[in-house]
């Protein structure tokens, strides 16, 4: 697996501290709080538990965390590892495990296989999940409990994660007096987690992951009690790929409706509500395709299912590739010179069918398993997701949010528009270009859909050093006029060219001349302000005013804006490495407050989505004292409820202050046009803009 040194990213660390944090606390609250606590942690140690009928060996640990005061504190806790919930075949639906097959949890489980290193080792053998508890919690105590689903694209990631173990929040509950039981999960991840199978013959589809994380909540609903939980007051929390579990989770319309009975509430930390999921035939469209990678990878035509892992792996390493993913999306793919009839009915029905081709952005998330009724098509009702979730409405009490910058780490996309330098430059060489002159935006989409053109960019690609990618990333936020202009039509697909140009036509959004350096940069923070409007901010606000104006069940509404004094996504430690995708990301997020960019302070922990322990500042501790110490609350879901009328938003706002801001659109995001000058959000829902195209 390529992998980037630390060594590439020197100049980004120096950047990073630059860019994060530094103008906003001249007070010095920023200074590197001390090392060395005045209470140290026990050296952790197994224990006997007695859970049920039979006995289990766990973990004594504990953790160092600060009282409501301030003051550091030792606290003690119980720690059951990599408990295996469920197992599975490959391409196969997962079947519960009964608890008394376990007997040792003093370990992490194996990771969900993915194409990204994991300190646990990987397997197929990967569904566990991990249990923290107060010391000499009672089987009776009937704590309440909160499962947390960990993000990743539906690629990577894992319940195991440094960020995501929930030691330091439960030893704070505990600490507090208002303990409570945290679990988290592994389910299947890439093409082992979602993979078309043919519902006339598979009626539960293939959506493995989503199956797996429902045989979790399952696992949980019938064990919790023994470990003193309360199986009656499960909170269901996910984070990116999470949240969107969630989302769909929720949804009614479903064979197996869950809400409510494995969970009582929800918390969805940046869900792009926004996102097209692929259809029934997508789907199999795209099976199609992984037999085609494969085949040409390993030059035989034997079934995925009869793949080794690693040849499994590398089949979806190639689908993931950013080249493949370009071509996928403009409809390159559907070209096969040896058959051009054949070519033009595929673009035709990539046309008729994508409702946008966003579900590039992340393909291997779940897809729509219902199939209308056609022409010698039998309907497919489907099992576990049957609709557009954004079309659905929430069944329990939920939080939803977003951060200020989401997009800027919306999988491909910072890596697409790093790109545009060397397009443009290959586009200026073989046109034989003057200097100064720069393609216009249909260059760019024409240029995009050739083969030929893509197969020289990843020539050049391959050439580039390092240090020179680095310089390449930090050029992509700098977007000539042209190039914005094709990124837009790009992103919404050929068929939405009118919601661009409507976009075009609001001042907010409109290209910028790219005769001056100032021009080309507004016009990169647009898109980045354009798919933060259109995939996250937008959607969830409008699901809050529905859930507000049906007055079905209480939604909060957040905004987390605060900037860390660390980059999530930056490798900082001697010795570690970062992955070539992530690396587009960490550039993508100099200066800004990314997806991921809250978890560090919901679960108060100093670690980034790399797994690199930071060293967080004065402020941003104390945020994480505070904001880890909400969102484990029932304080989160009675104090912060959104209504309509008022536009109330909970804010983490650039001072690290949590409070509710009223008229929050018009607060916050005054807009230049006129269109859009009571309130960005709510300029574009009156237009129709914002998920305009689930009305196709």
């Amino acid at each position: 697996m390529t992998m980037f040194s630390r060594s590439a990213l020197a100049v980004l660390i120096s950047l990073s501290l630059a860019a994060c944090g530094g103008d906003d606390d001249k007070s010095g609250g920023n200074q590197p709080v001390p090392e060395v606590p005045a209470v140290e942690p026990l050296p952790p140690q197994q224990i006997t538990v007695q859970i049920g009928d039979h006995s289990l060996t766990a973990m004594k640990e504990s953790v160092v965390v600060d009282d409501i005061e301030g003051e550091a504190a030792r606290v003690e806790l119980e720690a059951f590892k990599g408990i295996p919930y469920a197992n599975a075949a490959r391409f196969e639906h997962s079947q519960l495990n009964a608890l008394d097959t376990v007997t040792d949890a003093t370990e992490f489980g194996n990771a969900c296989p993915q194409n990204r290193d994991t300190i646990q080792a990987q397997s197929e053998d990967c569904l566990n999940l991990n249990i923290w508890r107060p010391e000499d919690t009672d089987a009776s105590a009937a704590l309440p409990v909160y499962v947390f689903i960990h993000g990743g694209d539906f690629e990577v990631g894992s319940g195991a994660d440094p960020l995501v173990q929930a030691d330091n929040v439960v030893a704070q509950g505990a600490l507090d007096g208002k303990p409570f039981i945290a679990v988290t999960i592994n389910y299947r991840l890439g093409i082992l987690g979602s993979y078309w199978l043919d519902g006339t013959k598979m009626p539960e589809g293939g959506n493995f992951g989503l199956g797996d994380q429902k045989r979790a909540l399952q696992w949980v609903n019938e064990n919790i009690d023994l470990f003193g939980g309360d199986p009656d007051n499960v909170t269901l929390i996910g984070q990116e790929a999470g949240a969107m579990s969630v989302g769909i989770l929720q949804q009614s319309q479903t064979q197996e409706n869950i809400a409510g009975t494995y969970f009582q509430r929800a918390i969805m930390q940046s869900n792009a509500y926004g996102f097209d999921y692929k259809s029934y035939g997508q789907a199999q469209t795209f099976s199609q395709k992984l037999a085609q990678y494969s085949e040409a990878l390993h030059q035989n035509d034997t079934e995925l299912a009869e793949l080794t892992l690693e040849q499994l792996m590398q089949v979806q390493a190639k689908a993931t590739g950013l080249l493949h993913t370009v071509g996928a999306w403009s409809g390159i793919d559907c070209i096969d010179t040896d058959d051009l009839v054949g070519s033009g009915l595929c673009f035709a029905g990539k046309l008729d069918s994508e409702m946008t081709p966003q579900h590039h952005l992340k393909p291997f998330a779940p897809y729509v398993e219902y199939r209308a009724k056609g022409f010698l098509k039998p309907e497919i009702s489907g099992h576990h997701l049957t609709t557009q979730p954004a079309q659905t409405e929430y069944t329990v009490p939920t939080v939803v949010g977003f951060n200020s910058n989401d997009g800027a780490t919306t999988s491909f996309l910072p890596s697409l528009t790093s790109l545009i330098p060397t397009i443009i430059e290959l586009i200026k060489e073989m046109n034989n270009a003057p200097e100064g002159t720069e393609p216009s935006a249909q260059a760019i989409q024409t240029w995009l859909a050739s083969q030929d053109n893509l197969d020289q960019l990843e020539q050049r690609l391959m050439q580039l050093t390092p240090e020179q990618v680095t310089t390449q990333v930090e050029l992509g936020d700098i977007l000539p006029g042209s190039a914005y202009e094709a990124i837009v039509k790009f992103f919404f697909g050929l068929g939405n060219g009118e919601l661009a140009n409507q976009l075009f036509a609001l001042t907010d959004y409109a290209p910028n001349n790219e005769s001056n350096l100032s021009g080309a940069v507004a016009n990169m923070a647009q898109f980045g302000q354009l798919t933060n409007d259109l995939l996250f901010s937008g959607p969830a606000r409008i699901k809050a005013k529905q859930s507000s104006d049906k007055g079905q069940v209480a939604t909060s509404l957040y905004q987390f804006d605060y900037k860390p004094s660390f980059n999530s996504w930056t490798v900082y430690n001697e010795g570690e490495t970062i992955h070539p995708g992530d690396m587009f990301r960490s550039t993508s997020c100099l200066g800004k407050i990314c997806t991921g960019a809250e978890l560090p302070f919901i679960f108060n922990k100093p670690y980034n989505l790399a797994g690199s322990q930071v060293k967080p500042s004065v402020k941003d501790t104390l945020l994480m004292n505070k904001m880890s110490r909400i969102w484990f609350s029932d304080e989160l879901f009675a104090d912060y409820q959104y209504d309509t009328a008022t536009d109330n938003v909970l804010s983490i706002n650039k001072d690290g202050e949590i409070s509710t801001i009223t008229d929050w659109d018009a607060q916050q995001n005054v807009g230049v046009d006129p269109e859009l000058r009571k309130g960005r959000l709510t300029g574009l829902e009156q237009l129709g803009l914002i998920m305009s195209y689930f009305d196709k």
